[in-house]
């Protein structure tokens, strides 16, 4: 029998070590098995933000759903602790501008196209150097390998000239795990138990499955920050 996983049920499990990791942090500290299983929730929900800025198709609505609900956890954030913390969803959204200005000089390259290339060149060279200065200076969740986790398995599949679809998979496997490499010796400790995401990600059919859940990943990670914080607040 033939063993794999959706792209649903690794998303289920990615909001599932989430939520362990923010209960952890938030109600229940000295479990540290909570953060531990955490480990796994920004690594699998990067993979999903590779695919899904290769695969939407109206780019600008997957970018500003993402984006927008981030901004929203920051100012929830402000209200609750006075600080602003710039999530998770910001740096996914970082991710996204590069990797929209990737797949554009992708494009390019295929239309053989002098000057879209320039402008996609100058795109990227843009993005890359937004992103690593707003991660310095605004300290993005994750910082910047965080950003360029996504990225990383992008830019691995640029080696697969004829596109192979197979052969993509393992070119963007290969080139994520590099960037959990480069992410868990930056942040050290615990971070480095995010490489057991890489067995669940060669378990992935690269189907979505039966049910569209999108609007229910989008919600739950406000939504469950919202239930967590609520519950701190009594306790």
């Amino acid at each position: 029998m033939k063993i794999g996983l959706n792209g649903n049920k690794l998303k289920i499990i990615a909001a599932l070590s989430m939520t362990a990791d923010h209960i952890g942090y938030m109600l229940l500290p000295e479990e540290v098995w909570l953060r531990a299983f955490g480990r796994l929730a920004f690594p699998l929900f990067a993979f999903f933000i590779f695919q899904g800025a290769r695969y939407t198709h109206n780019k600008l609505k997957y970018l500003s759903g993402i984006l927008g609900l981030g901004l929203l956890c920051v100012f929830g954030y402000y209200l609750y602790c006075g600080e602003i913390y710039t999530n998770a969803l910001i740096t996914f959204s970082l991710s996204i501008c590069i990797l929209y200005s990737i797949n554009f000089f992708r494009k390019s390259l295929r239309e053989n196209n002098s000057a879209k290339l320039f402008i996609s060149c100058g795109a990227i060279i843009f993005s890359v150097l937004g992103t690593y200065f707003i991660c310095k200076y605004l300290k993005a969740d994750y910082g910047f390998p965080g950003a360029m986790l996504a990225v990383s398995a992008e830019l691995s599949t640029l080696i697969n000239i004829k596109g192979e679809r197979e052969k993509d998979k393992k070119f963007a496997l290969i080139g994520f795990a590099i960037g959990l490499i480069w992410l868990s010796c930056e942040m050290g400790g615990k971070q480095w138990l995010c490489l057991f995401s890489l067995p669940l990600l060669l378990l992935y059919d690269g189907t979505r499955g039966k049910l569209n859940m999108k609007y229910f990943f989008y919600w739950f990670y406000p939504v469950h920050l919202m239930a967590i914080g609520t519950v701190s607040m009594f306790l």
